[in-house]
């Protein structure tokens, strides 16, 4: 992201009372296991690293709609 980073974006949603309860799925390239700590720590209910071909991206996508509707989420 050009002005923001992820990390930052999630650390803003968190913060707000308004969005803290909102679920965040970081999608990221980066499978470094520093960010990804940094991410759990910051507040990210799932880590997902970016698979490069499309093939296997679009496999993901779709496993991830499929466990999507299985989460509850918190009324805001």
């Amino acid at each position: 992201m050009p002005r923001v980073g992820g990390v930052e974006v999630l650390r803003r949603l968190k913060a707000d009372p308004g969005t803290r309860r909102t679920p965040v799925i970081m999608l990221t390239t980066t499978d470094d296991p520093r960010e990804v700590a940094v991410c759990y720590d910051a507040g990210c209910n799932f880590y997902i690293t970016k698979p490069r071909n499309f093939e296997a991206f679009s496999a993901a996508l779709t496993l991830l709609g499929r466990f999507l509707p299985m989460i509850q989420v918190a009324d805001p």
